[in-house]
């Protein structure tokens, strides 16, 4: 029971966070640069006149009082209305939903890699703390961390595609072209977690439960997985929820170098264009995004650590 009360009370937290972010959203149309009626003229490649303006700013309902304005946008917003793009002369939301799965797929895959990578290396640099094996691993993951994203996958683009002819230059957004782009958001990820989830071990290694575990015959390298990784791994439960929410916003750089058609690079080239409908609708998406997450990463923590659910 106590923990529906959470969920409904978390549930019911979102609501204002909502209701903030879609005035946010809304107010972009007033905060830029330009009339939106003659915006929305000239995307469409027509003539900017008073007449003309006039009968836009009619039908898209700019001269009634802005909080008329908010609430008849909002109405239309719940049901992911966020009008017509510029650029493409489509329904935002079916423009952005286009583009989702593949971004989905994306965040997935560098996720994955990113967990992949770090749990193993981390639990060998701490089992062999202060060693050479372990000074190693924390210059690479050190390298990691600060690697931009961008050179990275123009050399690993350049490596592959170009030099060895693995994989196409232009590949689009395929599933059986996924690894470079996930690796390339992956290697700054799993730098990070690797030098959280060693430091979390070094620390779990040197409590009492753990000597006593080691007491009674366990082995150091047993000891370290059976009791050191779980403990470890939960304080990056919420940096990896967080993480996969900035993934699922979409990377440009990345869509951009391996011509992966996600929504991020939607989203610059709309910005780019002033296509307001678009960057609405993104920020909406986005957010919400990130509220669904983060309500899971607290059900989530519900289940795996008995402490949260005694509070």
């Amino acid at each position: 029971m106590k923990k529906f009360t959470f969920i409904f009370k978390r549930l019911l937290q979102i609501i204002p966070l909502l209701i903030i972010v879609t005035i946010l959203a809304f107010a972009l149309s007033n905060m830029s640069s330009g009339d939106v009626a003659e915006i929305t003229l000239r995307s469409q490649g027509l003539e900017v006149t008073k007449k003309n303006i006039d009968a836009v700013r009619e039908e898209l309902g700019l001269n009634a009082p802005l909080l008329t304005q908010y609430v008849n946008w909002l109405m239309k917003a719940v049901h992911f209305d966020f009008g017509i793009s510029f650029q493409t002369n489509k329904p935002v939301a079916d423009e952005i939903l286009s583009r989702y799965p593949a971004t989905f797929m994306l965040a997935v895959a560098a996720m994955f890699i990113s967990i992949l990578l770090a749990i193993p290396i981390a639990l060998i640099s701490a089992r062999y703390k202060d060693s050479l094996l372990d000074h190693f691993f924390r210059i690479v993951s050190t390298a990691g961390a600060t690697m931009p994203d961008f050179w990275l996958g123009l050399m690993l683009l350049y490596i592959f595609a170009v030099q060895l002819k693995l994989v196409p230059v232009i590949s689009g957004s395929k599933l059986q072209n996924i690894l470079l782009p996930a690796v390339t958001l992956s290697v700054h990820f799993a730098a990070i977690y690797i030098r959280i989830l060693r430091n979390n071990l070094i620390e779990i290694n040197s409590y009492d439960y753990v000597r006593a575990a080691r007491a009674r015959g366990l082995s150091k390298n047993a000891a370290l997985l059976k009791h050191g990784l779980k403990n470890a791994v939960l304080p990056c439960i919420t940096l990896i929820g967080v993480d996969f929410g900035k993934l699922l916003a979409g990377q440009f750089a990345c869509e951009t170098i391996f011509s992966w058609n996600g929504i991020g690079k939607f989203a610059v080239d709309s910005i780019n264009l002033k296509d307001l409908p678009v960057i609405q609708g993104y920020i909406i998406i986005v957010a919400v995004t990130y509220i669904i997450i983060n309500l899971l990463l607290d059900i989530l923590y519900l289940y795996i650590d008995p402490r949260i659910r005694m509070e």
